[in-house]
């Protein structure tokens, strides 16, 4: 006796609970089908799908299904995962019961080995739900302690920002983000202790190598982990946790001087943002991003020279506006234009001329073509001829109407102020 639905149908029902809207490469019940012949770009797009999340900057999970079949739910362009094999569906519910990813980037892999179409046993078992993370508080005798906040993605993925906030605010901890939380806080906060993670002295200019405490909450690892942080005392909250994690705390002083983080980048980079020169300096171009924006808008960029700089310098209050994710996964800026223009969600996508002659760039844009949802791409390099700096505002506006064919417009950029950063903050990290 059966309860009336496909193993396919329950499965599909699960993703839906993950943020699952559409599904990449073969179908599967009744997601949304982008049919994508090959099995590469369809991981691809699944990852870039989960890795940008909803509009809402809120986390979810891409999907792909492949020849095996295989079941891949990612959100970390680049993200690996041991293969799992499941035969029944109580195992399917089973793995998935606290599938990874939906907080902080990662990466599930499932071997289907068992028929979508047969319909399900009666009574299937209930998978196990997630476990349960006891409750943590501060205790408010640690409050003569020089306390920073470190938090990543997870804090977006969550929409957990404003219990960052509140403990900020409780504790007078200055917030420390890495450039996947960019705009967590506002540049001008007295809260804003800098964006670290992409150079080998961020920590130690935003003041986390000299506290007594840090507070990390919604970590990447592959942006920052907390194996990063071994020689510092460290207390990891849940980002669901933090809006009670000070409870007992009365309101202390807030911080009266901002890190050298901030000072010294905002020195360094304020007359590249002031810039009228051609090429464009970087940092001029991150500032023309971030003004282009529309709201609901993303900017999508591969990693690499101008992934780093945008990272640094893209000035922005609105946490989940940029995306450049933490591994270099070839075609991401390209599938990220996608998967936003089959959303119909606006998107301004940066790769520069190493990336566009990869293979997988060329197989994401073929695809946007044939399903009549063309991308737009700014090429960062030596090429193209612009007379001001309007010119590159101009294009920007024009990338945001979406148009059936794709479009790759050269954008002439001056990185060579690298070095200055470098001599500033150290080693940019390297894009693994």
């Amino acid at each position: 006796m059966s309860t009336g639905s496909t193993v396919g149908e329950v499965l599909e029902a699960r993703l839906r609970q993950l943020g699952v809207g559409r599904v990449y490469g073969h179908p599967l019940a009744g997601l949304d089908h982008v049919d994508v012949e090959d099995p590469d770009v369809a991981v691809l797009l699944a990852d870039v799908d989960g890795r940008i999340g909803h509009i809402d900057g809120s986390g979810r999970l891409g999907a792909a299904l492949v020849d095996g079949p295989i079941l891949h739910l990612s959100s970390c362009p680049g993200g690996t995962a041991p293969l799992q094999t499941v035969s029944t569906l109580d195992e399917v519910l089973a793995a998935l019961a606290d599938s990874p990813g939906l907080d902080v980037p990662a990466t599930t892999a499932l071997h289907l080995d068992l028929d979508l179409d047969a319909p399900t046993p009666s009574g299937p078992s209930d998978a196990a739900g997630p476990l349960r993370t006891p409750v943590l508080t501060l205790d408010p005798s640690l409050a003569g302690l020089d306390i920073v906040v470190l938090v990543g993605p997870g804090i977006v993925r969550t929409n957990t920002v404003d219990w960052v906030h509140s403990f900020s605010r409780s504790t007078g901890a200055g917030v420390v983000a890495t450039w996947g939380a960019r705009g967590v806080e506002r540049r001008d906060s007295p809260f804003n202790f800098g964006v670290v993670g992409l150079q080998a002295r961020d920590l130690e200019l935003a003041g986390v190598a000299e506290a007594d405490l840090v507070v990390t909450s919604g970590l990447d690892p592959d942006e920052l982990g907390i194996a990063d942080l071994s020689h510092l005392v460290v207390q990891e909250v849940p980002p669901r946790q933090l809006g009670v994690f000070a409870r007992d705390w009365s309101t202390q002083p807030w911080p009266t001087e901002p890190t050298r983080l901030v000072t010294e980048l905002a020195a360094f980079l304020s007359p590249l943002y002031e810039s009228e020169t051609i090429p464009l300096t970087a940092p001029r171009a991150a500032l023309h991003l971030a003004g282009a924006l529309p709201d609901g808008g993303l900017a999508v960029v591969d990693p690499g020279e101008a992934g780093f700089w945008v990272a640094r310098s893209f000035p922005t209050s609105v946490a989940g506006s940029l995306c450049v994710p933490a591994i270099a996964e070839p075609g991401f800026a390209a599938a990220a234009a996608l998967v936003c223009r089959l959303e119909n969600r606006p998107v301004l996508a940066v790769t520069d001329e190493h990336q566009l002659e990869l293979a997988a760039t060329e197989a994401v844009v073929e695809l946007a073509d044939r399903l009549g949802s063309g991308i737009a791409l700014q090429v960062w390099g030596d090429h193209g001829s612009m007379a001001s700096t309007r010119d590159h505002v101009d294009l920007l506006a024009a990338h945001l109407v979406p148009t059936p064919g794709s479009r790759l417009d050269p954008v002439p950029i001056d990185v060579s102020k690298t070095a200055g950063l470098v001599d500033l903050a150290g080693a940019v990290r390297p894009w693994t």
